[in-house]
């Protein structure tokens, strides 16, 4: 044949070719519903997140146009044409995504959604982000009352996560922002992120919002400006790849070289979304050469492959191919020879072409894919197993309830309706009654220290004591119980306290009946303990007001009441049991601590010496039990800056004495201010007790230096004054011969111990007038144990037989004490402290020290 006829032929069967190829490839847009583009932007180019194994969205670096680059490091050789239907059409095998691409491809993706926020000059937050942004101020930024999450790119929305990445993934697949907002598609986005349908708004009566609209809101403020950009920047590469290519002669596109100098083992690279952010200059250069290679060589490698087309179409004849919707069209299938085309002509050029081209390549098998199925699953951030965040979003869920009545919506208050609400021991008037008193207990009038008059409603009162009588102890107490059996043993606050903790962490201790526990007998009715804690706090608060001090110190059955829910008894291994069994153990701590400030008001005007003697006899024994269960205990019973070491406070700080036995002093100096009640507790309370109880308040005197400097504070000061005053009114009232074993007992060191506190307490020149109080009562305390007289025997004449020669002045004075004093053997520095001027001009204090500091025989 003519080769000038063969080149038309083979020019022919070009042109057929690439007509019919134009006319079979298929779109590579998809058109959603609504007109917008849901498909790749190019060809090859998904949604970022859910196809590209090797996806990367990275941002420039200006801060006025931001820009999306990759790096095109293939050479132009071996990358095919990014509008070449045949480089495009042969399938690849994607790698599935790896946690460690899925990061980076969301880290790159909030920086370019910081740099294009920035550029329109509302900055994120960089604790979103995690891109540090220097004209973020959250102050005045209009992102400040976002909920951040612990992880970047995550907000909170309705008590849930929500991934901004997997946000914009969603929507982008879906058309895009404005595509969703025009199918009303907002709702179908909440499941995603397990998202509820409404949410109740902050504050009262605000009622509740969709949460797709608080979505579509997040969205198009924050992620539609990057969308905006992302779109615009994938339109313009399509436009600059058009131009770039060249066209023919005849009008129709050529094939780019690439494609054909491709080798058959290496296959095509697809427009992934990492290259659709590709740098357009870098893009438009690496199109320019390409289109710098000859025209020939394309014609010539494309002949061949038409010439290989018609060979095998010759030997296995006209044969349809099976095609899928999923599987794009290969690259010869698109090819159709037209019916004008002598074969044989064809036939007689195929002599030409090689042996090895002449065989039809077999079809590329898929390469395996590894397919991970993760499970959804929640994530719960959970402490002891309970999750918080949900906890503390519940009662936003709830619908409001009724607010707590204020104390002026209470009215004017009925006291005989009241008191009748107690006698019925209905449930619900016994509510409504104790809830008034306690309101009315902690209501003050208008002067200073005014409240509720217990006096002007003793009816009530009475109600009361009946109601907590019966609820404690089902009953009033035998009078004629024989109470010498009572122990002697005197259970400290410091054994309850230690046995309440074993009990308690012991396992399923929860699970175990103790006493005071609620009786499911009982069904909705309200345990008897609580009414007994109740009543006492409403007493306790109407103890601190003054006009019911006489009427609470002078009310015998409230004393008595009150020390006899105190009591404790012993069962069996010595266990610490409450005498009332309405009240466990916790409940007995409290009520214990509600009747010790109860008496600290009330202990003034208090008569131990009433008309009963068994009254007495309680009231006595269970007073001091109650006192004394503060302040003996040997652990606690120390100087005052071991105690603090020993509660672990430093005393650089501002260290207080404690409280509880603080109060217990306070009480006890003024029970035993009155002689008559010193009396009552000198006849009968056991010497054993009384010698427990000197001994452990001298323990707590101070002894060295750091001890007296915490005497210079008011607190301390106060404390240890309480101490000596106690101390002087154990002594008055302890018998002759305690007094004789309490001065000989060299292992308590009393002498010492006093004298050294007088010593230094005086010789302070600068705080000598502040210590003068605690100083003589230490100097009488010393006195009294000192002479080892019965303080109460009234059969001693008070003064002596007048003899002869004496005048009517002369019966009063004292006469000269004989015999050694308590502090004759520190007589030099008795005289110092004699000496001093405060010491002096005190006629009683001068002579009672210097009674102490006697040497006659």
């Amino acid at each position: 044949m003519d080769p000038t006829q063969a080149a038309k032929q083979m020019a022919a069967l070009s042109a057929a070719s690439q007509a019919r190829i134009a006319n079979t490839r298929p779109t590579p847009f998809l058109n959603s519903q609504s007109g917008t583009n849901s498909a790749p932007s190019l060809g090859g180019t998904n949604p970022p997140g859910y196809l590209s194994s090797n996806y990367d969205l990275s941002s420039g670096s200006s801060t006025q146009q931001p820009t999306f680059q990759m790096p095109n490091n293939h050479p132009p050789s071996t990358s095919p044409s990014l509008i070449d239907p045949m480089s495009q059409s042969i399938p690849r095998t994607v790698p599935p995504a790896n946690g460690t691409n899925f990061a980076q491809r969301r880290q790159g993706f909030l920086t370019g959604l910081a740099n294009v926020m920035s550029s329109m000059g509302t900055p994120l937050p960089p604790a979103l982000t995690g891109v540090p942004s220097p004209n973020f101020d959250p102050n005045s930024s209009r992102w400040k009352h976002l909920e951040l999450s612990s992880e970047i790119g995550t907000i909170r929305l309705a008590g849930r996560d929500v991934g901004l990445f997997q946000l914009w993934g969603i929507v982008f697949r879906n058309g895009g922002g404005q595509a969703v907002t025009d199918n009303n598609g907002w709702s179908a986005i909440l499941p995603q992120f397990g998202l509820p349908e409404e949410v109740q708004q902050r504050g009262p009566n605000l009622g509740t919002i969709q949460v797709a609209q608080l979505i579509a809101s997040l969205y198009m403020t924050m992620i539609y400006p990057f969308e905006q950009y992302y779109k615009n920047n994938l339109q313009e590469q399509q436009k600059r790849v058009r131009q770039a290519v060249p066209s023919t002669a005849n009008g129709s596109s050529s094939f780019p070289p690439s494609s054909a100098q491709r080798p058959e083992s290496a296959p095509p690279t697809e427009f992934t979304p990492d290259t659709s952010h590709a740098h357009l200059v870098g893009l438009s250069n690496d199109s320019q050469s390409n289109s710098n290679l000859s025209d020939g060589n394309v014609l010539d490698q494309e002949v061949q492959g038409i010439k290989r087309k018609v060979d095998y179409d010759n030997g296995d004849g006209k044969r349809a191919r099976q095609k899928t919707g999923s599987e794009p069209p290969s690259e010869n299938s698109t090819s159709a020879i037209p019916p004008a085309v002598d074969r044989s002509s064809s036939a007689t050029m195929s002599g030409a072409v090689p042996a090895s081209m002449q065989a039809p390549r077999p079809r590329q098998q898929p390469s395996r894919r590894k397919i991970e199925y993760v499970p959804l699953a929640r994530e719960v951030d959970t402490y002891g197993g309970r999750d918080l965040n949900l906890l503390e979003n519940e009662p936003t869920t709830l619908p409001q309830r009724r607010p707590i009545r204020d104390v002026s919506e209470w009215g004017t208050v009925d006291i005989e309706a009241l008191t009748m609400s107690i006698r019925s021991r209905l449930a619900a008037e016994l509510s409504y009654a104790l809830t008034t008193l306690t309101l009315l207990s902690t209501m003050r009038g208008a002067t200073p220290g005014s409240g509720f008059p217990l006096v002007q409603a003793p009816e009530l009162f009475d109600e009361v004591l009946d109601l907590l009588e019966e609820q404690a102890f089902a009953g009033s107490e035998d009078s004629t119980l024989d109470l010498s059996h009572i122990d002697p043993e005197i259970t400290t606050h410091r054994d309850i306290l230690t046995q309440v903790c074993e009990l308690e962490n012991q396992p399923f201790a929860v699970l175990v009946p103790s006493q005071g526990s609620k009786d499911p007998k009982l069904g909705p009715l309200q345990r008897p303990g609580d009414i007994v804690l109740a009543i006492t706090n409403i007493i306790r608060n109407l103890s601190t007001v003054h006009d019911n001090f006489d009427f609470l110190s002078r009310h015998t059955r409230l004393i008595d009441l009150m020390l006899r829910l105190c009591t404790v008894t012993r069962g069996e291994h010595r266990t610490i049991s409450p005498a009332s069994s309405a009240l466990s153990l916790g409940d007995l701590i409290r009520v214990r601590r509600d009747v010790l400030y109860t008496l600290s008001t009330a202990a003034p005007n208090i008569q131990l010496s009433t008309s009963s003697p068994r009254i007495n006899l309680r009231m006595a024994t269970r007073s001091f039990h109650l006192i004394s269960s503060y302040l003996v205990d040997p652990i606690e019973a120390v100087p005052p800056m071991t105690l603090i070491q020993l509660v672990g406070i430093p005393p650089s700080g501002n260290p207080k004495p404690p409280g509880l036995a603080d109060i217990a002093l306070e009480v006890f100096s003024r029970l035993s201010q009155l002689d008559s009640n010193r009396q009552i507790y000198s006849k009968h309370i056991p010497q054993g007790s009384l010698m427990s109880l000197f001994e452990a308040l001298v323990h707590r005197l101070p002894v060295v230096d750091a001890d007296f400097q915490l005497m210079v504070r008011e607190p301390w000061l106060s404390y240890m004054e309480k101490i000596v005053i106690v101390i002087y009114s154990l002594a008055f009232l302890a018998p002759p011969e305690l007094k004789q074993k309490l001065k000989a007992n060299r292992a308590l060191g009393f002498r010492a111990v006093m004298w050294r506190l007088v010593q230094k307490l005086l010789m302070n020149h600068e705080m000598r007038g502040h210590f003068t109080i605690c100083s003589k009562r230490a100097v009488e305390a010393m006195k009294v144990l000192d002479d080892a007289e019965d303080c109460f025997d009234t059969s001693k004449s008070t003064a002596p037989i007048m003899s002869f020669g004496m005048g009517y002045g002369e019966v009063g004075d004292n006469s000269s004490e004989k015999g050694t004093g308590l502090l004759g053997g520190h007589r030099g520095v008795t005289w110092e402290v004699l000496m001093l001027h405060e010491v002096a001009k005190d006629e009683v204090f001068f002579g009672e020290l210097e009674s102490l500091s006697r040497v006659e025989c």
